[in-house]
This record gives structure tokens, C-alpha cells and sequence, in this order.
């Protein structure tokens, strides 16, 4: 991103002296972004305003961004609706448009909403903010306050896309990077996202297959939100990153889905794919972390919640991940039917936050779902795992599968199974042998050998 520096300056000069009150120091914008005349800013470029002091959200006014080509808006946020719903890659859900953190207030724009070569400026009215003793924002209400200017589009069908939040990249969001590559999709592409932390919800339609997302730094590269069963209802509606492509990939970064404690079900991932893998990566939330329908490999991630936090109808295989409890509740609700496995775990760590009291292995309505399976193979568990180890309601327990075989506590000594539930079993070193194999777990109406393709880090 270019800047003209000389009015920049002006710009900021303007804004830092909006109006001034003996005896009282006014809030006012020290710096935003994109910055003043800036050129060859993202079309998905999210806009900042720092503040001399931390600001606080108005009920009234409205943050307005106009077309400087022909002075119409292109979208308007009103404080006084009641709600804001966007579009995340054809799918309208409800969003928080403003985020303040700080002296910082962080708008997120709706999908489509700035366009490539295009000139914008933006207005802020009064009472759109206040100061902590709740004294309006002045605002700005011209059109040399705020301008800027986006970059061409990239050429069509690239295979390789940068998303960087300063701007660096080809887009500043992962939803950016997703909206570009075409509708039935073929061809992989490789979405790089580099480290920073990325606000918003991200919706991949199932015409959008064989994307993969890498990102920078596993613990710095942050896709985050807060969605939930209040905000957005329904299972396919809730989570921050939403997939129902096939061949999907996410390696090497946090998806982390910011509803508090008791917030409601809300999931930091949800998948309905078929050849997915997940890979060193982190998924953080409370209730339902994890939604896995389709078919999901799992290697070396790391999931937290507490109750049914992993859950769905796929058939799903976890490798060496952990799977750690931060409340009591239950790790695992397979729905998966009669004619495919459910959800394996193979050489996976169980544990739980201090003061976890018990989390149960899995628990499921038989009466409901009678063909659930879940499988703990040469796994370790912390003393949050009870003894009984499950839980299952109903009297259709005919066809029910809870299996574990082979395991340990965190130091690798065998546990006392001789309490578990008797409906569950332990496994022969055969059958054991059989679900060890995610290939066997996950070919189901045809073959398929997971594995992450070898992606060079893109610079």
C-alpha cells in the first residue's frame, strides 16, 4: 500500500484537532487505515481508527462509505439498527460489524462491498462513538477526511494466493482469498495466510473444492469471531470457519470461536467434505468445537471445549492430536450411521484444564443415533475420565460401538477398565490393528489414502 505523505499529514493535522474544549481533551482519531489518500489498498480491506483514548460505540449516527466517482454509497452502517447481517461467501449470516480493543476500532465490511480500481472515502457522524464519560466523537463529514484508492484485481486462476492483515498480500482476509477463486472450482489453490490475527466468520460453498490454507505461524496465525446457536442459529450457520467443499485442507494455524463460557453451542470449525485433512492445528472454543461431518483426517492438532465438543455424522480419523478438556462435560457425540465408521482415535492425548472434575469419553441417545461408534486406540487419559469412561441413553443398544483398546494413563500406565459401561467394549489386538489404519477407517464408498501434500511456505 502507497501513501501520499504530504496529505496524510494534513489529514491526520485535521483529525487531531477536530474541535477543542478548554478543560477537556476530545476524542479524536490519531491514525487510521487504510491511511489517508492511500493507494492500491485490498478490496477486502478491513478499516481501523485509532483513537487518542479508548473510544466507546455509540447508539446513534452512521459510518457511511461513498464512491468518490460518483458520490454514492456503497454501504452504510447505521448504530442504531438493531442488527447487521453480511454476506460470507453466499451465505448471509448475522455479524458484529465493529470491534473495539483499546484505543482501536476495527470495522469489518461486507463481502463485495469495495471493488478493484475503485476511489472511496468515508464519513463518520456524530455519536457513531463517545469518550469514556460519554461525550460524542465529532466525526468527519467530508470527503477529504478518508480517501482511498484499491488495487487492480489479480489475474483470473491463480493457484496461489497471499493473504496478509497489513495489506501485503493479495487480500487482507482468508474470506477475500475464498470469494476469488472461481464457482466450481478444480484446480488446487493454495491460500497462504501470513500471521496476524483475522477477525471474521469464513464460509467455503461446497462449488469452491481443493483449497488449502497454510498458514504462517501456528499460534500467530488467527482466524477468530464469535458466532453461536443465539446469534446465528442452526449447526450449519454457527461455527467461525464453515466448510462444505470437498478436498479441503488447514494446516498450521488457530481457529478460535470466541463465544463466552455457557454461550450457546458454537463451533470453530464446522466441515461437510468429503477428503479433508486437518494438520498442526489448533481449534478453541466451549460447546461443540468441532462439527466433522463427510470424511476428516486429523493429524497433530490440538481441540478444546467441554461438552460434546467434538461431534457430527462423519467419519472422522484423529492422529496423534490432543484433545483436552478446559470444563466437565463430554468429549465426544458421534452421529454416524450403521453402514460407516464413526470418529478413531489413535495415539491421542485426553486432558483437561485444572479443576476439571470429569469429562466422559463420549455419550450418546441410542435411541436417537443406535449406531454410534467411537474408538480410543492406544490412547493416553487423564483421572478426568471416570471409570464407567461413557455414557449412553436409550434401550436400542444392540448395534452400539464403544470401543477402546490399550488404554493409558498420561505416564503410559494401562487403566482400569473394569468399571467402563457395559454396553462398551475392549478391542482385540486385531480388530485394534484394523482401525489403526486411516486408510481402512476412511474409504468408505471409495478409496482414499490421507495425506497433506508437500506446499512450499509461499514468501
Amino acid at each position: 500500500m502507497n501513501s501520499l505523505s504530504g496529505q496524510s499529514i494534513a489529514a491526520g493535522l485535521f483529525l487531531s484537532v477536530l474541535i477543542s474544549i478548554p478543560g477537556r481533551a476530545e476524542l479524536a482519531v490519531a491514525e487510521l487505515w487504510p491511511t489517508n489518500q492511500s493507494v492500491g489498498v485490498c478490496t477486502d480491506t478491513p478499516l481501523r481508527l485509532t483513537f487518542n483514548a479508548p473510544p466507546v460505540l455509540g447508539n446513534r449516527g452512521k459510518i457511511t462509505i461513498y464512491r468518490a466517482t460518483d458520490n454514492k454509497p456503497v454501504d452504510v452502517l447505521d448504530l442504531s439498527a438493531a442488527g447487521y447481517t453480511g454476506n460470507f461467501g453466499g451465505k448471509l449470516l448475522h455479524y458484529e460489524p465493529i470491534q473495539i480493543g483499546g484505543n482501536v476500532v476495527s470495522v469489518k465490511l461486507p463481502s463485495h462491498a469495495l471493488g478493484p480500481n475503485g476511489t472511496y472515502y468515508i464519513t463518520v457522524e456524530p455519536g457513531a462513538f463517545k469518550d469514556g464519560s460519554g461525550h460524542e466523537f465529532a466525526g468527519f463529514t467530508n470527503d477529504a477526511a478518508w480517501h482511498f484508492a484499491t488495487r487492480e484485481a489479480p489475474p483470473r486462476d491463480r493457484t496461489r494466493l497471499v493473504v496478509a492483515a497489513d495489506g501485503t498480500g493479495d487480500f487482507c482476509t482468508p474470506q477475500g482469498a475464498v470469494d476469488y477463486v472461481s464457482d466450481d472450482n478444480y484446480l488446487p489453490v493454495e491460500i497462504f495466510v501470513r500471521k496476524g490475527v483475522y477477525d471474521g466468520m469464513v464460509y467455503i460453498m461446497r462449488d469452491k473444492s481443493r483449497l488449502h490454507f497454510i498458514g504462517e505461524d501456528r499460534k500467530s496465525t488467527i482466524i477468530t469471531g464469535r458466532n453461536n446457536d443465539h446469534f446465528n442459529p442452526g449447526r450449519i450457520n454457527r461455527a467461525v470457519v464453515n466448510v462444505d467443499a470437498d478436498d479441503f485442507v488447514l494446516e498450521n494455524m488457530t481457529v478460535r470461536n470466541t463465544t463466552p463460557y455457557r454461550g450457546s453451542q458454537a463451533e470453530a470449525l464446522r466441515i461437510n467434505g468429503n477428503r479433508c485433512v486437518l494438520q498442526n492445528a489448533d481449534f478453541c472454543s466451549y460447546q461443540d468445537t468441532l462439527l466433522l461431518s463427510g470424511r476428516v483426517y486429523a493429524t497433530n492438532c490440538y481441540v478444546e471445549g467441554d461438552v460434546d465438543f467434538i461431534w457430527g455424522q462423519g467419519v472422522v480419523f484423529f492422529d496423534r492430536c490432543e484433545i483436552k478438556a478446559v470444563h466437565s462435560g463430554y468429549y465426544v457425540q458421534a452421529r454416524n450411521p450403521t453402514e460407516n465408521c464413526g470418529y478413531v482415535f489413535s495415539h491421542c492425548q485426553l486432558t483437561e484444564s485444572p479443576g476439571v472434575e470429569k469429562c466422559l469419553l463420549a455419550r450418546i441417545d441410542a435411541n436417537r443415533f443406535p449406531c454410534s461408534q467411537v474408538a480410543y486406540i492406544n490412547c493416553q487419559m487423564g483421572g478426568q475420565v471416570p471409570p464407567v469412561g461413557w455414557e449412553a441413553k436409550g434401550t436400542n443398544l444392540t448395534h452400539l460401538r464403544f470401543e477402546e483398546f490399550h488404554s493409558t494413563d498420561l505416564q503410559g500406565k494401562p487403566v482400569d477398565v473394569s468399571q467402563r459401561l457395559p454396553v462398551s467394549r475392549q478391542l482385540s489386538r486385531r480388530e485394534a490393528d484394523a482401525l489403526s489404519d486411516p486408510a481402512k477407517v476412511l474409504s468408505y464408498q471409495e478409496t482414499w489414502h490421507p495425506g497433506v501434500p508437500s506446499v512450499p511456505h509461499l514468501e
